[in-house]
Order: structure tokens, then C-alpha cells, then sequence
């Protein structure tokens, strides 16, 4: 049983790529990888992350709080907020225009003038081209319509469309998010990272920390699921999904859960498999 365990939890770390929000935070703790990141959707190499926080919490006491995937400062005092967004009802924007507002409110002191707000950047990473004119960087900025200028609020939203991958360097930043093996990935910087999390050699912290992430990962699979369960089935059928969910995760099968959200087929065959 436990030689079985360990060979689902490797599959499922070496399945992992940087669109899993998940294990993209445990790579963008080491700040080069963030930085190198930023450097590319900024097309800006002189970029210096000064600080970071990965799952950073902006509490709001008069509403919706936010966990922000990746927050950072660069050197010249610039705030970004970077996202995984793998389904275009997680990308829309006004969840952009949210984290916006929430962030100037947390980065502007009791009795500071409203100049000292400084420029921010939220980028949204998402899976598809939610705006489907096939570009690879949608860059959203407010106008004067009138006059057709910018507005210059120092509010900048991004969108990158990883499913955009154009031989250059957006579009081999797009190819190494999903990348699974990172010898195949072009940035060495990251390909270096994601080879110590998914290889055997990490350090008692660094194996407790993936521990994390994947008990994480299950948590997250076995809610989606049973969610697509339950859109897709009657009655009967979200409690069959339930059930399969539980034994799955419970299994750590977690590969299993994410084919059948989308594979009608494998989903009957694991409900066969557990007499479900």
C-alpha cells in the first residue's frame, strides 16, 4: 500500500507545472524565479525584486479579503500582485479591478497624500485567451476619452495569455508554464527551481513544504471535482461523485480526479472500479 502511496505522489509532483497556483507559489519563493518572471512580462531586464510575499493576506474588515498568490516590491518602488487564473470566471475583471482597489488601500498610509500611491501592477496568467483576440500580453489602462489619453493613475492590469506560444520570449515563458519536465524548459532559472522541488534531494524543510503543497493539491482536486460533479449530475449522481471523490483523494489519487472532471469516460470507469 505504501510503495503504491509513494508512486501517486510522484506522479502527481512530476505533473506538476508553474499554471498549478498551488505549486507556482513554492517556486516563486526563490526571488529570482519571480524576478525573472517579471522581467520577461515587463520586457524590462534591469527589474530588481527588492522584497516578496508569497500568499500574501489583505484582510478587509468591511468585505471580501484577499490571498494574493505572489506579492512584490520592486527596486524603484513599484507593487506587483501576479495570478494564476486557469478558468475565465477567476480572470474577469472586476476580480482585477478588486485586487487593484485592495491593494492601494493596504499601501497608502493613515494621512499620506493620495501621490504617494505608487504604480501597481496586477498580472492575471490564465490558461486561455480569455479576450480571444490572440495576443500574448493584454495590457488594460484607464483613458480620457475624450481627448484620448492615458489617465495616469499608476493602476496597470495584465493579462498573459499563456495559450499564445509565439517563438520569442513571452512565448517561451508561455511554453515553460506548462511544462511538466523542466529539462525541456528554456529558463534556466526556473528550470533549475522546479528540478530541486520535483527531484529527491530536497532538504527535510523543502520535503515538509511539498508535503504541503500536495495535501493542498488534493484538498483543491477533491473540491473541484466534487463541484463538477455536482454540475454535471442529478441527485444520485452528485452523491456517487462525492463518494468517488472521497476515496480517490483519500488514496491520494489525485491525477485520477483531475481526468475525470473533463473525461465522461474515465469517469465511468472509475465509478466502476469502486462499485459506485
Amino acid at each position: 500500500k505504501k510503495d503504491m502511496e509513494d508512486l501517486e505522489k510522484r506522479k502527481t509532483i512530476e505533473s506538476f507545472t508553474l499554471m498549478d497556483d498551488i505549486f507556482m507559489r513554492l517556486v516563486f519563493e526563490e526571488k529570482s524565479c519571480t524576478e525573472y518572471v517579471l522581467q520577461v512580462l515587463m520586457n524590462k531586464k534591469s527589474l530588481k525584486v527588492k522584497k516578496q510575499y508569497v500568499q500574501k493576506d489583505l484582510p478587509n474588515l468591511y468585505g471580501h479579503s484577499l490571498l494574493l498568490d505572489c506579492f512584490c516590491e520592486d527596486d524603484q518602488g513599484n507593487l506587483y500582485n501576479i495570478e494564476i487564473q486557469n478558468t475565465s470566471k477567476d480572470a474577469g475583471p472586476k476580480r482585477a479591478r478588486y485586487h487593484a482597489a485592495l491593494l492601494d488601500i493596504h499601501y497608502l498610509g493613515k494621512g499620506e497624500d493620495f501621490t504617494h500611491l505608487p504604480e501597481s501592477y496586477i498580472i492575471f496568467i490564465t490558461d486561455k485567451d480569455i479576450f480571444k483576440a490572440k495576443k500574448q500580453l493584454y495590457h488594460i489602462e484607464r483613458k480620457i476619452e475624450e481627448i484620448g489619453a492615458d489617465f495616469q493613475d499608476g493602476s496597470h492590469i495584465l493579462y498573459f495569455n499563456t495559450d499564445c506560444k509565439e517563438d520569442n520570449a513571452l512565448g517561451n515563458l508561455a511554453k515553460d508554464f506548462h511544462r511538466e519536465n523542466p529539462e525541456e524548459m528554456q529558463s534556466k532559472i526556473l528550470s533549475k527551481r522546479v528540478a530541486l522541488l520535483k527531484s529527491r534531494r530536497l532538504d527535510k524543510k523543502g520535503e515538509q513544504k511539498m508535503n504541503l503543497v500536495l495535501e493542498q493539491y488534493r484538498q483543491k482536486a477533491f473540491r473541484e471535482g466534487i463541484e463538477e460533479g455536482m454540475e454535471k449530475g442529478v441527485e444520485s449522481g452528485k452523491q456517487r461523485m462525492a463518494l468517488l471523490m472521497g476515496i480517490l483523494a483519500e488514496k491520494g489519487r489525485v491525477e485520477d480526479i483531475k481526468k475525470a472532471a473533463g473525461d465522461k469516460l474515465y469517469l465511468e470507469s472509475l465509478l466502476s472500479e469502486f462499485g459506485l
